[in-house]
Protein backbone atom coordinates (compact mmCIF):
# COMPACT_ATOMS: atom_id res chain seq x y z
CA UNK A 1 0.00 0.00 0.00
CA UNK A 2 1.36 3.62 -0.93
CA UNK A 3 1.18 5.97 1.82
CA UNK A 4 2.63 7.38 5.10
CA UNK A 5 3.32 4.35 7.37
CA UNK A 6 1.75 4.90 10.38
CA UNK A 7 2.92 2.46 13.97
CA UNK A 8 0.10 0.94 14.95
CA UNK A 9 -2.73 1.20 12.23
CA UNK A 10 -4.39 -1.50 11.40
CA UNK A 11 -4.53 -3.63 8.49
CA UNK A 12 -7.27 -5.71 7.41
CA UNK A 13 -6.51 -9.00 4.87
CA UNK A 14 -8.66 -9.53 2.26
CA UNK A 15 -9.22 -12.89 -0.46
CA UNK A 16 -11.67 -13.61 -2.52
CA UNK A 17 -11.60 -17.37 -4.08
CA UNK A 18 -12.21 -18.71 -7.48
CA UNK A 19 -15.68 -19.03 -7.92
CA UNK A 20 -16.58 -16.71 -4.96
CA UNK A 21 -17.96 -13.12 -6.14
CA UNK A 22 -16.98 -11.03 -3.40
CA UNK A 23 -13.98 -10.75 -1.06
CA UNK A 24 -13.84 -11.94 2.24
CA UNK A 25 -12.04 -10.93 5.43
CA UNK A 26 -8.81 -12.95 6.01
CA UNK A 27 -6.72 -11.66 8.92
CA UNK A 28 -6.08 -8.57 10.15
CA UNK A 29 -3.19 -7.22 12.24
CA UNK A 30 -1.20 -3.68 13.14
CA UNK A 31 2.08 -1.47 11.44
CA UNK A 32 4.89 -2.00 13.60
CA UNK A 33 7.25 1.09 14.83
CA UNK A 34 8.07 1.80 11.58
CA UNK A 35 4.70 1.53 9.65
CA UNK A 36 5.28 -1.84 8.44
CA UNK A 37 3.06 -4.92 8.60
CA UNK A 38 3.17 -8.31 7.41
CA UNK A 39 0.78 -11.37 7.17
CA UNK A 40 1.32 -15.16 7.60
CA UNK A 41 -0.86 -17.87 6.59
CA UNK A 42 -0.44 -21.73 7.67
CA UNK A 43 0.74 -24.37 5.81
CA UNK A 44 -1.91 -25.57 3.42
CA UNK A 45 -4.15 -22.81 3.36
CA UNK A 46 -3.37 -21.03 -0.25
CA UNK A 47 -4.27 -24.41 -2.43
CA UNK A 48 -6.32 -22.64 -5.14
CA UNK A 49 -5.36 -19.29 -7.25
CA UNK A 50 -7.09 -16.37 -5.52
CA UNK A 51 -6.90 -12.48 -5.55
CA UNK A 52 -5.81 -10.29 -2.13
CA UNK A 53 -5.31 -6.58 -0.96
CA UNK A 54 -5.38 -5.17 2.51
CA UNK A 55 -6.86 -1.99 4.02
CA UNK A 56 -5.81 0.09 6.40
CA UNK A 57 -6.82 4.13 7.69
CA UNK A 58 -9.46 4.11 4.79
CA UNK A 59 -6.77 3.32 1.77
CA UNK A 60 -7.00 0.46 -0.08
CA UNK A 61 -3.80 -1.47 -1.86
CA UNK A 62 -3.86 -3.01 -5.37
CA UNK A 63 -5.08 -6.31 -5.73
CA UNK A 64 -2.62 -9.23 -6.13
CA UNK A 65 -3.77 -12.22 -8.47
CA UNK A 66 -2.16 -15.22 -7.23
CA UNK A 67 -1.29 -18.36 -9.28
CA UNK A 68 -0.86 -21.33 -7.46
CA UNK A 69 0.42 -24.65 -8.33
CA UNK A 70 -0.77 -27.81 -7.84
CA UNK A 71 1.42 -31.14 -6.82
CA UNK A 72 1.77 -33.47 -9.08
CA UNK A 73 2.95 -37.12 -8.30
CA UNK A 74 4.06 -39.56 -10.85
CA UNK A 75 6.10 -43.29 -9.80
CA UNK A 76 6.34 -46.12 -11.50
CA UNK A 77 6.26 -49.71 -9.97
CA UNK A 78 10.04 -50.77 -10.78
CA UNK A 79 12.41 -48.56 -12.55
CA UNK A 80 14.22 -51.29 -14.55
CA UNK A 81 12.01 -53.65 -16.60
CA UNK A 82 12.47 -56.01 -19.53
CA UNK A 83 11.28 -55.44 -23.15
CA UNK A 84 7.53 -56.99 -23.09
CA UNK A 85 7.21 -56.93 -19.12
CA UNK A 86 4.31 -54.34 -17.91
CA UNK A 87 4.54 -51.95 -15.55
CA UNK A 88 2.15 -49.45 -13.54
CA UNK A 89 2.80 -45.57 -13.47
CA UNK A 90 0.54 -44.12 -10.80
CA UNK A 91 0.13 -40.84 -8.65
CA UNK A 92 -1.64 -37.88 -7.21
CA UNK A 93 -3.04 -34.42 -7.55
CA UNK A 94 -3.13 -32.11 -4.45
CA UNK A 95 -5.15 -30.63 -3.98
CA UNK A 96 -7.90 -33.11 -5.43
CA UNK A 97 -9.11 -32.72 -9.03
CA UNK A 98 -11.07 -35.56 -8.71
CA UNK A 99 -12.58 -36.49 -11.97
CA UNK A 100 -10.43 -34.48 -14.10
CA UNK A 101 -7.70 -35.56 -16.77
CA UNK A 102 -4.14 -35.59 -16.04
CA UNK A 103 -1.60 -36.20 -19.20
CA UNK A 104 0.77 -38.48 -18.91
CA UNK A 105 3.85 -38.19 -21.16
CA UNK A 106 6.48 -39.50 -22.52
CA UNK A 107 10.00 -38.36 -23.78
CA UNK A 108 10.49 -38.95 -27.59
CA UNK A 109 13.23 -37.68 -29.58
CA UNK A 110 13.35 -34.27 -27.38
CA UNK A 111 9.81 -33.49 -27.09
CA UNK A 112 6.99 -34.74 -25.15
CA UNK A 113 4.46 -36.54 -26.29
CA UNK A 114 0.88 -37.52 -24.53
CA UNK A 115 0.77 -41.45 -24.15
CA UNK A 116 -2.39 -41.85 -21.85
CA UNK A 117 -5.14 -39.64 -19.68
CA UNK A 118 -6.40 -41.43 -17.28
CA UNK A 119 -9.11 -39.28 -15.18
CA UNK A 120 -8.54 -38.37 -11.64
CA UNK A 121 -10.75 -41.10 -9.21
CA UNK A 122 -12.07 -39.82 -6.04
CA UNK A 123 -8.86 -39.36 -4.09
CA UNK A 124 -7.98 -37.23 -6.73
CA UNK A 125 -5.40 -40.26 -7.50
CA UNK A 126 -4.38 -42.00 -11.13
CA UNK A 127 -2.79 -45.58 -12.43
CA UNK A 128 -2.25 -47.32 -15.37
CA UNK A 129 -0.48 -50.31 -17.15
CA UNK A 130 1.92 -49.53 -19.78
CA UNK A 131 4.12 -52.43 -21.59
CA UNK A 132 7.55 -51.50 -23.34
CA UNK A 133 8.40 -52.73 -27.00
CA UNK A 134 12.07 -51.39 -27.15
CA UNK A 135 15.11 -51.32 -24.77
CA UNK A 136 16.10 -48.13 -23.79
CA UNK A 137 15.78 -45.52 -21.01
CA UNK A 138 12.31 -44.26 -20.92
CA UNK A 139 11.06 -40.84 -19.27
CA UNK A 140 7.92 -40.07 -18.30
CA UNK A 141 5.51 -37.04 -16.08
CA UNK A 142 2.62 -36.02 -15.57
CA UNK A 143 0.83 -33.09 -16.04
CA UNK A 144 -2.36 -31.46 -14.37
CA UNK A 145 -3.85 -29.18 -17.34
CA UNK A 146 -3.85 -25.64 -16.09
CA UNK A 147 -7.77 -24.77 -15.20
CA UNK A 148 -9.81 -22.26 -13.07
CA UNK A 149 -8.27 -23.37 -9.18
CA UNK A 150 -4.62 -23.94 -10.29
CA UNK A 151 -2.37 -22.98 -13.36
CA UNK A 152 -0.67 -26.15 -15.79
CA UNK A 153 1.75 -28.40 -12.78
CA UNK A 154 4.24 -30.68 -14.03
CA UNK A 155 5.71 -33.89 -11.92
CA UNK A 156 9.10 -34.48 -11.64
CA UNK A 157 10.49 -36.80 -14.59
CA UNK A 158 10.64 -40.46 -13.68
CA UNK A 159 12.94 -43.04 -15.94
CA UNK A 160 12.24 -46.48 -16.61
CA UNK A 161 15.20 -48.62 -17.62
CA UNK A 162 14.00 -51.22 -20.20
CA UNK A 163 16.48 -54.01 -21.28
CA UNK A 164 16.21 -56.99 -23.37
Amino acid sequence: MVGNPVAGAQVVLWRELVNQSSFQQVAQTATNSAGRYSFTLKPGSVMTDQAWYVTSNGMRSSTVHQQVAALVALAASTRSTVVGQTIVLHGHVTPAHAGQVVLVEVRHAGAWRVMARPRLGHGSTYSLSHRFAKPGAVVFRAVLPGDSFNVRSTSPAVTVTVTH
